[in-house]
């Protein structure tokens, strides 16, 4: 079934089913990427959140949309999702990648595949998140863990986004990029020999009396993301002079602000190997270098489609009503 058609068959306000365990977060999130599938790719809803689920969610693209890249904003981004995906390495899970609008990992593609071609635009953007650290941009990787794995934290732990840059000095330098949207943080708390081996690093940016508070749920995973930066940083071989980890995150989402708030408490005063931008701040930034009218639209379509909520709120307003009265 082509676009046109679907578009001639969907009801604009056929938002379809979404989610009574949701916090109130994810579930503004859900009725969003909802009504812009309705009323933007004017297709129908899908089943989820895995390729075997039979349940129906407003947020799901049906897998023979998905797979005509309607996830992403547009067919440069679906390409490089597609050359991703082709690599067979991570945990990108292609049928949440494709098929499931609420996760972070098509919003992570939707906001760095650009990027991935085109190192001059990568380094108007880049530079407008670190100033005075990025020089040229060398190298754009959507999800990306060094390899071997046993010279870093011999685990899956991956940058939802890698870029290598060349600092104005001549030096290298990276910044490994986590992107979140609306899923928690692990709920489980991990630990390892290896994870022990960079937290007790001389050039680590924890402090010894903190190190015990990192293995609680609430920080876990950010901590163990941002010990895969360090561990690039501060492994034998090649070098880099300069390396940290960035964490993107949508102001709205209460629990990870919170998360974030109590994981800077455990680090070095003078730590500079973390850093934390919300998403509508970085897009803020990147659109004042924005050169071309595709690059104009790009970060247009990325604005409405994640952080435009007052665009459906209306619908939302009207749905929450309906849902709540009695009969």
């Amino acid at each position: 079934m082509n676009k046109q058609t679907d578009s001639q068959s969907v009801n604009p306000l056929d938002f379809g089913p979404q989610s009574a365990g949701d916090n109130p977060f994810t579930k503004r999130m859900r009725f969003h990427q909802s009504w812009y599938r309705a009323n933007k790719l004017k297709v129908p809803y899908g089943t989820g959140p895995k390729p075997t689920s039979a349940s129906p969610y407003g947020n799901m693209l049906r897998r023979a949309d998905g797979e005509r890249g309607l996830n992403f904003l547009s067919a440069h981004t679906y390409e490089i999702a597609k050359r991703r995906l082709r690599i067979k390495q991570g945990t990108l899970e292609p049928f949440r990648l494709l098929c499931n609008m609420l996760s972070s990992q098509p919003m992570c593609f939707n906001l760095f595949a650009p990027l991935v071609d085109d190192f001059e635009l990568a380094e108007r953007v880049m530079q407008r998140l670190l100033p005075d650290e990025i020089g040229q941009v060398n190298k754009v990787v959507l999800e990306y863990a060094p390899e071997p794995a046993r010279d870093y934290l011999n685990d899956q732990t991956a940058f939802d986004a890698f870029v290598a840059y060349t600092r104005a000095d001549g030096l290298p330098g990276f910044v490994g990029i986590e992107t979140k949207l609306t899923e928690p943080f692990s709920p489980k708390a991990y630990s390892s020999p290896v994870y022990q081996k960079w937290l007790n690093h001389p050039q680590s940016p924890w402090p010894a009396e903190n190190r015990s508070r990192l293995l609680s749920k609430e920080v876990n995973q950010l901590w163990r993301d941002h010990l895969l930066g360090v561990a690039l940083r501060l492994a034998p071989g090649p070098a880099y002079a300069a390396g940290r980890f960035m964490l993107v995150y949508h102001a709205l989402d209460v629990e990870c602000v919170e998360a974030l708030e109590a994981y800077k408490t455990l680090l070095k005063p003078d730590d500079d190997s973390f850093s934390a931008m919300p998403l509508d701040e970085l897009v803020r930034r990147w659109k004042t270098v924005m050169m071309t009218e595709a690059e104009k639209q790009w970060l247009e379509d990325f604005s409405l489609r994640y952080l435009e909520l007052e665009a459906s709120q209306a619908a939302f307003e009207e749905y929450t009503r309906r849902s709540e009265s009695p009969g």
